[in-house]
């Protein structure tokens, strides 16, 4: 059995927080948190504390904060020496956790809503630790989780997560984008859903270079032009021409 602390109550918390609960190889001892008291959306049975100073015993504490509140939460938290302090960063090197004895990551790389529920079976874990001994620790807590484990460092976990923006965050901006041009001409969004879900489908079995698609791919300067022409007065005009030169860039280059 491996106790388990969570610290944050934001969205990945709550995820970490469903999955452990259903595990019987692992107990959820308590969440801390900043707030008077625990979420609505965390399940009822869960032990929670505002007080990080009097923080209960585990053997694993899991940080699972913001980026930028990790140092400041890691600095108040003080922990026996056997127990093992983690954060679920994709960006933030191991070794702000440099104070305690033992320590590591356990990064999930996935996106995360307290609207839409994830399998943590297919997740990829991305993990590293201080020490062997806290590796094998980290990776037998992530191997209960899913069954996907990776190994890196933190320059490679940093690379996963600029890649892990630019597949997720950026291109659901596009998505948004599409919303706003589609309603500003009095078009249900919802019309994108069939082609969103075909593009994500077929990257399962092709190279995203070759799932690419469309006039810049195909160097079509007759549509381009009529694409620019109506978002001329728009604020997506710019961007419309960058990432078509990207993409014509390329496909096309000698």
């Amino acid at each position: 059995m491996i106790d388990i602390i969570i610290i944050g109550t934001g969205n990945i918390s709550y995820h970490f927080s469903e999955v452990i609960l259903k595990k019987n190889n692992l107990r959820l001892i308590e969440i801390c948190g900043r707030r008077n008291s625990i979420p609505e959306c965390f399940d009822k049975s869960i032990s929670y504390s505002n007080d990080i100073s009097r923080i209960q015993s585990a053997d694993i504490y899991l940080i699972c904060v913001s980026d930028d509140a990790i140092d400041s939460v890691n600095s108040q938290l003080n922990v026996n020496e056997e127990s093992i302090v983690i954060h679920s960063s994709g960006s933030t090197e191991m070794n702000c956790l440099s104070k305690h004895k033992k320590y590591g990551v356990l990064y999930p790389l996935q996106t995360f809503s307290l609207k839409s529920k994830v399998d943590f079976n297919n997740i990829p874990i991305i993990v590293e630790a201080s020490a062997n001994d806290e590796l094998i620790r980290i990776k037998e807590l992530s191997s209960i989780l899913s069954k996907k484990v990776i190994e890196c460092n933190s320059t490679q976990r940093l690379s996963i997560h600029i890649s892990a923006v630019f597949a997720n965050n950026f291109s659901n901006h596009m998505n948004v984008i599409a919303e706003e041009i589609l309603e500003a001409n009095n078009v249900d969004p919802n019309i994108l859903k069939p082609l969103i879900l075909e593009t994500s489908k077929k990257t399962q079995y092709l190279k995203f270079k070759e799932a690419q698609t469309g006039p810049a791919k195909r160097n079509d300067q007759i549509t381009i032009e009529k694409h620019l022409i109506l978002l001329k007065e728009t604020k997506h005009f710019e961007m419309y021409k960058k990432i078509t030169e990207e993409i014509i860039k390329s496909n096309h280059e000698l």
